[in-house]
């Protein structure tokens, strides 16, 4: 009895400890579950003390709301989390971001931006575009920048706002509140290069002061390991009943997981709806942990059973009743055996009990009368087969024939033949059995085809010329069974224009020094500048400086010179003496005088015939000083001289020939026409004629094979000359 009871509390010592150790790894994974959602600003150090961080009340009233006003004193995320954030982003292939906010209307943003390991470098990040009303995906990949935007998100618009954004494998989708908005799928996955060395994860703050979030946020969360039909049933959003409800098409705009539930206010929980916090992998696990261990109770049960039948038995040997008292019995594998009571062990083993003691012996096989005995499952001994199927006078059997497919459920053979010299062979001479092989594959060959285009991309840049992209996918059908893959580019891009970006403006050179005010005693100099290198345009800003410069010139003493009171005609020499006197040289080109007085020179006057005459009437003009000539008259061709002074004049005389259109080849006669010179006064100079073997009016020339003066072939001629362009 004792022995029963203390197998009893042994079996019900195992039971709770089992159930302890399972109950203690579920509480272990609910600590790890807490470490799968990173508050980004309590792990970022962001608080009431924050400089530039104003506390305002959101819709969730556990938790304060803020508004960055300086994003230069905006915390990163602790070093130590940012390694187990960009871990698990590795591990998860991605993440998912959940926030509320309220964002200023029509204001451009960050949201998320991981930066570095450079001072100016970034990994991603995610900004909303109000201007857009996008929000845009930005990652780096190669010192190569990609933009993926979700359009029609209507974020910025200063109301709040709950937001879930998914980012796991190749899926980029944007849930507000409880609806689907916009989907794109990703082509590289950039999360599996991310770094954490000598990188910072900021909240709101931009890479540039335009980038950095305007508005309200509250409640920005990292979340791992957890699905995102989870994430949002802890929302409060319920799938609906129908699925087609969740069907996704082409002509589908809006996923509505819950109709009840509205996107327009972010609040708590609703006391109504009451959800397990529990997702359906952790559940499935529960249960299939659960099931294990009710296997372990039943055999611990089973064993509880076993152990309580040898006690009652030892009960009835021991006890006060003493049924079995002096009686001799044997004890095998949990049974009880009777004095002289024998048992088969195995199907070649016979037991017996003697006197409490087990007596075991093998069984001694007969003689067989067949040449070829046969064994019989369970029994020990060969037996004689009299069945039809003889062996008598067959060969043996050949080897199996290989099966008869490659793939699925088929049939294999083998043959014998039969000494009818010997016997009559009794039996078949072919046998067939099933054959198995791994499931067929009843996919057909089929060639890649592109899936629909994406719609494009926003735009690039903000202002100027930037590009816009557009995605395929070669999965409509994806190419299988040796099919060839999709022919073209997964990719487009094309060019968009946004308005001019502002230019500022740019100093141009200094312009050369201008003369002295004076040749000596000190005078000034000056230079000037123009701001066109280039112009500001587009509201860009002007150049800051001066447009001019001064300078002291010439600042030695003056000699006593008679010539410093400039004397002569400008441009005249002034020759000066040591007693003071003075002379001027010969009047400058152009001009007539003794150098103290000169006039200008009339060249057209003075060299007659330095232009070219026109019915005698001169053609010259004289200006102040110098002359030019006008243009040579119409019909005639020739230079235009101009210059200063009587040696220009003689030397540079204007030449006027009569112009010849057959002669410069600046006719407009067919090729297969001749160009006849008809005279310089005529009107017109010159007339075209087909040459011989062509036809039409000169203009325009025909094959005339039979040279009757008409064309092969209708010419579009003048009105007035369709006689020789008719066929």
């Amino acid at each position: 009895l004792f022995i029963g009871v203390m197998l009893k509390k042994r079996g019900l010592l195992w039971l709770a400890v089992l159930i302890t150790l399972w109950v203690s790894s579920h509480a272990q994974d609910g600590d790890k579950e807490e470490e799968t959602t990173f508050d980004l600003l309590q792990v970022s150090n962001i608080n009431r003390k924050t400089i530039g961080a104003k506390v305002f009340r959101g819709p969730d009233p556990a938790v304060p709301a803020y508004r960055f006003i300086r994003f230069d004193h905006i915390p990163p995320c602790k070093p130590e989390k940012l390694k187990k954030i960009v871990k698990l982003i590795r591990q998860n292939e991605g993440f998912i971001l959940s926030a509320t906010l309220r964002q200023d209307r029509h204001s451009r943003g960050t949201v998320l931006a991981l930066e570095g390991p450079g001072i100016s470098e970034r990994q991603f990040e995610i900004i909303s575009n109000g201007r857009a009303n996008t929000l845009d995906l930005i990652y780096w990949v190669d010192g190569f920048q990609n933009v993926i935007s979700l359009e029609d998100v209507d974020l910025a618009d200063s109301q709040w706002k709950n937001l879930t954004v998914q980012i796991t494998g190749e899926n980029y989708n944007l849930y507000v509140g409880c609806d689907l908005i916009d989907s794109f799928i990703l082509e590289e996955p950039f999360y599996e290069q991310l770094k954490a060395e000598s990188s910072r994860l900021y909240v709101a703050k931009g890479s540039t002061r335009e980038n950095h979030f305007r508005g309200l946020l509250q409640n920005i969360q990292l979340i791992f390991d957890t699905s995102i039909e989870d994430v949002l049933r802890k929302k409060g959003c319920q799938r609906s009943q129908s699925t087609e409800v969740n069907t996704i098409n082409e002509s589908t705009e809006i996923l509505h997981l819950s109709p009840a539930v509205t996107t327009e206010y972010v609040g708590e929980k609703p006391e109504k709806a009451e959800f397990c916090d529990r997702s359906c992998e952790e559940l499935g696990s529960m249960f299939t942990e659960l099931t294990g261990l009710r296997i372990v109770v039943n055999n611990l049960a089973d064993n509880l059973q076993k152990v309580s039948e040898e006690n009652q038995i030892m009960w009835e040997l021991i006890g006060p009743n003493k049924t079995l008292k002096n009686q001799p019995v044997c004890w095998q594998d949990g049974r009880v055996f009777a004095d002289n009571e024998s048992w088969i062990v195995d199907s070649c083993t016979k037991c017996v009990c003697q006197d409490s003691k087990i007596v075991c012996n093998q069984i001694t096989c007969p003689a067989v009368s067949c040449a070829s005995p046969a064994f019989v499952e369970g029994e020990c001994c060969p037996v004689c087969s009299h069945s039809d199927d003889s062996e008598e006078g067959w060969s043996p059997w050949s080897d199996w024939t290989k099966c008869s497919v490659t793939c699925g459920s088929g049939t294999q053979m083998r043959g014998r033949s039969c000494d009818v010299t010997r016997s009559a062979c009794t039996g078949p001479h072919i046998q067939t059995r099933m054959c198995s092989f791994k499931k067929c594959d009843h996919r057909i060959r089929q060639d890649g085809g592109w899936s629909h285009w994406s719609p494009w991309s926003s735009c690039s840049v903000t202002c100027g010329v930037g590009n816009i992209t557009r995605i395929r996918l070669c999965n409509s059908p994806i190419p299988q069974m040796g099919g060839k893959n999709c022919v073209g580019n997964g990719r487009e891009t094309e060019k968009c224009e946004k308005v001019p970006c502002p230019v500022n403006g740019q100093w141009g050179p200094w312009s050369p020094w201008s003369a002295c005010t004076v040749t000596c005693g000190g005078g000034i100099r000056e230079r000037s500048r123009l701001c066109n290198s280039p112009e500001p345009q587009y509201g860009g800003k002007p150049c800051v400086g001066d447009t001019k410069q001064h300078d002291m010139c010439n600042k030695k003493d003056c000699p006593i010179d008679g010539c410093l009171s400039n004397p002569c005609f400008p441009g005249a020499e002034c020759n000066s003496y040591p007693d003071g006197s003075w002379s001027c040289g010969a009047c400058p080109a152009g001009y007539l005088g003794n150098g103290t007085v000169c006039e200008d020179l009339d060249e057209c006057i003075a060299v007659s015939d330095v232009c070219f005459k026109v019915n005698q009437v001169h053609r010259c003009v004289n200006t102040n000083p110098g002359f030019h000539c006008l243009p040579c008259p119409p019909r005639y061709k020739g230079s235009q001289p101009y210059g200063v002074g009587l040696e220009v004049a003689k030397t540079e005389k204007q030449v006027c020939e009569p112009e010849n259109p057959c002669k410069d080849k600046t006719h407009s006669c067919h090729k297969s026409a001749e160009c006849i010179y008809l005279g310089h006064f005529s009107d017109p100079m010159y007339k075209c004629e087909c040459r011989t073997g062509y036809a039409g009016d000169g203009r325009i020339c025909g094959e005339d094979s039979d040279l009757d003066g008409w064309p092969n072939n209708n010419l579009v001629c003048a009105a007035n000359a369709t006689y020789h362009c008719v066929k």
